[in-house]
């Protein structure tokens, strides 16, 4: 062999390696592309399947579904002449009335818990305090509804006979039709409220940790007092991003399935002006996702199940919109530093949302007041609502006038000492709540933790039964959503991450938060829409589907936030030495937060575990000893919704032991994860 031929031989070589690394590159991205895409394929796929299954409801009731006041899923008959009447609109008074009256109560307690482990606790006691609020979030719903169903119901139903007594003149409080069981609008939104306020204190503290220190020691150095930089400086700056962690609140609100499921009555009723009485929160009724959880498993008619469907394409636009606007705004805050445009648009959506707010506060002040003046003549403008507006306003105007007079000073140090202590007691009240309620469950469920639990069911003696079926259910169902979730999540995380920075980037990155906010049981519905009726069968693979859905973004945004930790310059070396790009990130990025990739994971496990609505939809609902995942899986969330039908002894204690199961396994997985979150940050760093 000459030289030439050799030198030529080298150069054919080298060209082919080259264009074998390229189309190595071009897979690889190619393949991340598509993992990252398919959070909107599924966006997008939801909403054409529920539309098409919505077709025959919508030709039928045409814009009147959406007025309506009747639900009558039952065809006419000889001796029922009305039948097949399909109204939302209870349902939407019920979803939204629970959903208000829970952010009523979880913001101003999530808020100034907020602003006391941001601004306030020191460091030593803000960390673990964050951190156990943060696991208390990943608490199933279904433990949430069992606990409300158990423990708070009664205890409503002896407020209610005594509410009503002392504050039936209050239209909110009267004795109504259908009050006094304990169940109702305000047992579900007293529930909701446990289950949001983990999570509106945790983004609102995430977002005021976001905000310059500089802007707040600027602000002190001033002369203005702690409460003044906090109240007049942070918290404006941050008001966006608040706004936007309630509107996630709210999001989830509306979706939330099980526990509201589980306490509010399931009863349609609309209540009317003419009778301000029949606003009672005390009354039984329905939300979309109750109603969709009572009736979407057995529907009476192929009609009645298209205006079911229709009914779960309605929330899930609803949740699109709330879920959009709560990211345009944390989005806003974010991007606001440095650009007046974005600051105006910002300060224009806020103060909208705030005009908003003290219309709805003050209109009901209006309402009640006018109720009572025209059932008590003029002196019901000093029955307590009256008194309390009264109040309210002169309290206003003391302030007013006492800010510009001498006694200024003073009045500063007291208004400063009243702001702190009552984000103060927000924080005390939260974490009693939430240690409360882990404290109650573990107290009803640990008793029965024995060996005896973890056998299989015995037909012929029950006594000595586990529920070890249930628990094998749920590690399938959870290996199921894995295998799909987990690798699909890393690869989409990996190109947000590594490709995503254009206009591409943030719409997928943008979808996927959207499929993160959509209902689970809307999910399950799509699930038993794209596999159950397809195949016949599968319900088990259609339950590990869903919940692989539900994983899937989690996965991807953990993902992608910690290979963002990763410096640059190591990307830069390995490139600089002639790895290709697919290479640079397989075998330096990767490796670099592989913590993080098990961090994904563990969160994923933790999101899905105690999910129930989207294997209920599918009808992987079975308590049986089958573990063949192409009929119904038995699962623990599932026999805690199963086994409330059946209160004696036994059931309730298996109930409360597979409650306090999943509660464990959930925290225990989310507190790994973020041990692990720490420590992979700390050593990228």
């Amino acid at each position: 062999m000459t030289a030439r031929s050799g030198y030529r031989q080298n150069t054919t070589l080298l060209r082919t390696s080259g264009v074998r690394s390229q189309l190595v590159d071009l897979v690889f991205r190619n393949a991340t592309l598509v993992c990252a895409s398919l959070a909107f394929m599924l966006v997008v796929g939801v909403g054409i399947l529920l539309f098409a299954g919505s077709r025959a409801a919508m030709v039928h009731s045409g814009l009147g579904f959406f007025v309506g006041e009747k639900w009558i899923p039952n065809p006419p008959t000889s001796t029922m002449h009305t039948g097949s009447i399909f109204g939302v609109l209870p349902f939407l008074y019920g979803t939204l009335v629970t959903s208000l009256l829970a952010l009523l109560i979880a913001v101003p307690i999530g808020v100034g818990s907020a602003i006391f482990l941001a601004f306030i606790a020191p460091s030593k006691l803000s960390t673990p305090l964050s951190f156990f609020i943060e696991m208390l979030a990943a608490v199933p719903s279904i433990v949430y509804g069992y606990w409300g169903l158990i423990y708070l119901v009664p205890i409503l139903q002896n407020l209610e006979t005594w509410a009503s007594q002392h504050f039936g003149h209050f239209p909110m409080f009267a004795n109504y039709t259908g009050t006094g069981t304990g169940s109702g609008y305000l047992a579900a939104g007293l529930v909701l409220t446990l289950m949001i306020l983990p999570f509106i204190t945790a983004v609102s503290r995430d977002v005021l940790h976001s905000v310059p220190r500089s802007q707040m020691e600027a602000s002190l150095a001033l002369g203005a007092t702690k409460w003044e930089s906090i109240k007049g400086v942070m918290l404006k700056y941050a008001s966006g991003g608040v706004i936007g962690g309630v509107m996630l609140g709210l999001g989830r609100a509306i979706g939330e399935t099980m526990a509201v499921t589980m306490v509010i009555g399931g009863t349609v009723n609309l209540p009317h002006l003419s009778n301000l009485n029949s606003f009672s929160l005390f009354r039984t009724g329905y939300t979309m996702t109750s109603l969709l959880m009572d009736q979407y498993p057995s529907p009476d008619t192929a009609l009645h199940l298209s205006a079911l469907t229709e009914v779960a394409l309605s929330l899930f636009m609803i949740t699109i919109v709330v879920n959009t606007i709560a990211k345009g705004l944390v989005w806003l805050t974010a991007m606001s530093v440095g650009s007046t445009s974005i600051e105006m648009a910002k300060s224009f959506v806020t103060s909208g949302i705030k005009v908003i707010g003290w219309i709805a506060v003050l209109g009901l002040f209006a309402i009640q007041i006018s109720h009572d003046i025209a059932t008590h003549g003029i002196s019901g403008i000093f029955q307590m609502a009256g008194v309390v507006f009264l109040i309210f306003c002169a309290l206003f105007v003391m302030g007013y006038l006492i800010s510009r007079s001498k006694a200024r000073a003073t009045w500063r140090k007291v208004v400063n000492f009243v702001g702190l202590a009552s984000c103060s007691l927000c924080e005390l009240i939260a974490s009693c709540a939430l240690v409360g309620l882990v404290c109650y469950v573990v107290q009803q469920g640990l008793p029965a933790l024995h060996s005896g639990f973890f056998r299989f069911p015995n037909p012929a003696n029950p006594s000595s039964a586990g529920m070890l079926n249930s628990v094998v259910g749920t590690a399938e169902l959870v290996v199921m959503a894995s295998i799909m979730g987990i690798p699909v999540g890393i690869l989409g995380g990996i190109y947000l991450a590594e490709y995503g920075q254009g206009r591409l980037g943030f719409v997928l990155r943008f979808f996927v938060d959207l499929l993160n906010g959509v209902p689970s049981i809307v999910l399950g519905i799509f699930a038993f829409a794209l596999i159950v009726l397809t195949t016949g069968s599968n319900f088990g693979y259609a339950g590990g589907f869903s919940l692989g859905i539900l994983m899937i973004p989690t996965v991807t945004r953990t993902t992608e936030e910690l290979m963002r930790l990763v410096p640059m310059s190591l990307r830069e070396a390995s490139l600089g030495l002639g790895a290709t790009r697919a290479r640079t990130v397989w075998k330096v990025v990767l490796p670099a937060v592989k913590g993080g990739i098990v961090t994904g994971a563990l969160l994923g496990v933790a999101r899905v575990s105690g999910e129930t609505a989207p294997l209920i939809m599918v009808g992987c609902s079975s308590q049986a000893t089958n573990f063949n995942p192409h009929h119904a899986l038995a699962s623990l969330p599932v026999s805690v919704y199963i086994l409330r039908n059946y209160p004696n002894s036994l059931n309730i204690e298996q109930s409360w032991t597979a409650a306090l199961v999943l509660v464990a396994l959930v925290l225990a997985a989310s507190t790994l994860a973020r041990l692990l979150t720490r420590k992979q940050v700390s050593s990228v760093a």
